[in-house]
């Protein structure tokens, strides 16, 4: 991977940030003023200080805030889209704490900004309206893997395939098994690969992403994979007290609050494989503690057989590999993504079984395929309301 960042562009980010975490907090704002300004941005879909957006719709909404597209309203009437990303004050324990993070996150920005990776999100720019921390970020135009997962667009999709299309469908990507939506084994592949590299490129930058979950891995029109916000990223071997990922996706060392490593995201993406075969989450987490999930993770890599479907578990290969991601001491885990993806006990060895088998396929060309049924065309930026209209 080339590495287009200079000791200048280092020496002026450091500077930068050095101004960012010195400078004074929004005057007279409270933790009661900061959740009031973000309700307020909730309230009107859109921020109209520093920069103009519009929001068209909501993308995601999790712990941390909600996700938007929105329309930027720039010099002379151009119009951009992009992926919007409201910080939450709400969770935090003062305003203080949230101010603190918000730096954390624009030096974060600081550094990400400069990848270039296919298979990665990288978000564009930190500002704040009224003391609320928000990100802009690249649009996927595509799918997550939660809403693949849903298979409530498996009916839309039946409707405007002809019956071979269907069959290549449910042949390559999906396998119905009792109401559950599986994923076919080659597709999980080709996601959890993909997945790894878009993490081997973060790591190498010196960031956890701390929150791979089916929500934030998409799939765009072509059938690429990438990972998408950064929020809750932190540097390698940086302990964390407070704790914003999703519990059913971390890795048993981030229940326990240890330093975040990379073994801790090949875990998650273990995790995100695992759901992928079964068509359903490794447990049921309503209802559950987090000392709950953390002692049902302690034991999850010797109990997979049991865990996956049939057909995956007569791959006896294939079990051991998965089994490397979930083990909860992370020593007995890949040591990098790199390894995990194409190393010579990485998931490249199944993907040659099947190609071996006759059963390897253009994974990303079938899911660009897919996608073409599934998904109707974003709707045209549309202008600003002129004043006095809403």
């Amino acid at each position: 991977m080339q590495d287009l960042t200079t000791e200048t562009d280092l020496s002026a980010a450091a500077d930068l940030t050095t101004m960012a975490e010195t400078s004074a907090e929004p005057a007279g704002m409270g933790s009661q003023q900061l959740t009031a300004n973000y309700r307020a941005i909730l309230r009107a879909q859109a921020i109209y200080y520093p920069v103009a957006y519009r929001f068209l719709k909501e993308l995601g909404r999790g712990r941390q805030g909600v996700v938007f597209l929105g329309l930027r309203q720039g010099a002379r009437g151009c119009v951009t889209r992009h992926a919007i990303k409201i910080f939450d004050p709400g969770i935090y324990p003062s305003a203080k704490k949230y101010w603190t993070d918000m730096g954390r996150i624009a030096a974060q920005t600081s550094k990400l900004q400069l990848v270039k990776s296919p298979s990665l999100v990288a978000p564009e720019i930190y500002e704040e309206s009224n003391g609320i921390g928000y990100i802009q970020m690249e649009v996927v135009d595509g799918v997550s893997l939660r809403y693949l997962l849903d298979g409530r667009h498996l009916e839309q999709v039946k409707a405007r395939c002809t019956a071979a299309e269907w069959a290549r469908f449910a042949d390559v990507i999906f396998r119905l098994d009792g109401g559950k939506v599986c994923i076919q084994p080659g597709v999980a592949l080709y996601i959890m690969r993909q997945a790894l590299r878009g993490l081997e490129t973060l790591h190498e930058m010196g960031f956890v992403h701390s929150d791979i979950k089916p929500a934030n891995i998409m799939i765009d029109r072509l059938g690429y994979v990438k990972l998408v916000d950064y929020g809750r990223a932190v540097r390698l071997n940086e302990k964390v007290t407070l704790l914003l990922g999703t519990p059913l996706y971390m890795a048993p060392e981030t229940h326990r609050r240890e330093a975040s490593i990379a073994q801790s995201d090949i875990y998650s993406v273990g995790v995100v494989g695992l759901e992928m075969l079964r068509g359903q989450p490794l447990l049921d987490p309503a209802g559950k503690s987090e000392a709950d999930l953390l002692a049902f993770k302690m034991k999850a890599a010797e109990q997979l057989p049991d865990l996956l479907p049939d057909h995956v578990r007569q791959n006896a290969q294939f079990v051991v590999l998965l089994q490397r991601f979930l083990y909860a001491e992370p020593r007995r885990r890949y040591p990098n993504a790199e390894e995990a993806e194409v190393g010579s006990q990485g998931l490249v060895l199944v993907h040659k079984q099947l190609a071996q088998l006759g059963k390897d396929t253009e994974y990303g060309r079938e899911l660009e395929n897919y996608l073409a049924k599934l998904m109707n065309p974003l709707p045209e930026p549309a202008d600003f309301p002129k004043d006095g209209q809403e």
